[in-house]
C-alpha cells in the first residue's frame, strides 16, 4: 500500500462526500459573498468583496464542522450556528462610525450579518435559500438605494464658510441656516493655523428648492464671510 492509499484509507477519505460536502459549499461561499461585497466595494465601502467573501466562508465552515464535526456526539450543535451570529456583530460594528451626528456604516453591517446568514444555509446544504437570499439582497443593496433617492430621501447638502478671523456673526448664520431649514445635523469649527482664517462646516437636510442658492445669497450679506461652499 503506498503512503497516498494509507493516507486517504486513515483519514477515511471520500471524493464524493469531499465535493459534495466541502468544496461546493466554500465555493458558492465565497462567490455569493464575494457577489454582495462586489457590491459594496464599487460604492467604496470600508468592507468590500474580500470581506464578505471571507465572513460567508468562515460562517459555512463553522456550520460545516457544526453537524459534521460533533454529529455523533450528544452536544448541542446549534450553538455553534448561534455563536456565528454573535461574532458577526463585532465585524458589523468595526464597520459602523459616526461622522458629526451622521452615522455611517449600517447598511454595509447589515450586508456582513446577510453574508454570514448565507453561509449559515451554504453550511446546511439549503442551496435554493442562500441562492435566494443573495439575489435578494444584491435587489435591495442597488435598486432599494435608488428607489429611496427618487421617493424618500432627503437631499443633503453640506455647507462650508470660510470667513475672516474676527468674524462673530456665527449665531445670525445658525439662525439663517435654520430658517432655511430646521433640520441642521452637524455644526464643526475649524481655524485655519497662519491664515486666521475661520471655517464652518454644517450637514443640513432639506426639500426647499433652490436650497444653495438661498444659503449663499443670503450668507453672503454678512461681514466677514470670504466663501461659501455648498455641496
Amino acid at each position: 500500500m503506498t503512503f497516498i492509499e494509507r493516507f486517504l484509507t486513515e483519514f477515511d477519505f471520500n471524493l464524493f462526500g469531499f465535493i459534495f460536502d466541502i468544496l461546493i459549499p466554500s465555493v458558492l461561499a465565497i462567490v455569493f459573498g464575494g457577489l454582495i461585497g462586489l457590491q459594496r466595494e464599487r460604492h467604496e465601502r470600508p468592507a468590500g468583496l474580500r470581506t464578505h467573501a471571507l465572513v460567508c466562508l468562515g460562517a459555512t465552515v463553522f456550520t460545516l464542522v457544526s453537524y459534521m464535526g460533533f454529529s455523533s456526539s450528544t452536544l448541542d450543535t446549534s450553538r455553534i450556528a448561534a455563536g456565528v451570529v454573535t461574532g458577526i456583530g463585532f465585524i458589523g460594528a468595526g464597520v459602523i462610525f459616526r461622522q458629526g451626528t451622521l452615522v455611517k456604516g449600517v447598511t454595509t453591517a447589515a450586508s456582513i450579518w446577510v453574508s454570514a446568514a448565507i453561509g449559515l444555509a451554504l453550511g446546511t446544504k439549503l442551496y435554493y435559500l442562500a441562492i435566494v437570499v443573495t439575489i435578494i439582497g444584491l435587489i435591495i443593496l442597488s435598486f432599494l438605494k435608488y428607489l429611496e433617492s427618487r421617493i424618500i430621501h432627503i437631499p443633503l447638502h453640506m455647507v462650508r464658510i470660510t470667513a475672516s478671523r474676527d468674524f462673530i456673526d456665527i449665531e445670525e448664520i445658525k439662525d439663517i441656516l435654520k430658517e432655511l431649514s430646521p433640520d441642521v445635523k452637524s455644526k464643526k469649527y475649524e481655524l485655519v493655523p497662519g491664515s486666521g482664517e475661520k471655517i464652518y462646516s454644517f450637514h443640513i437636510h432639506s426639500k426647499t428648492p433652490d436650497l444653495p442658492e438661498k444659503m449663499i445669497d443670503r450668507i453672503s450679506e454678512k461681514t466677514g464671510v470670504l466663501k461659501i461652499t455648498v455641496n
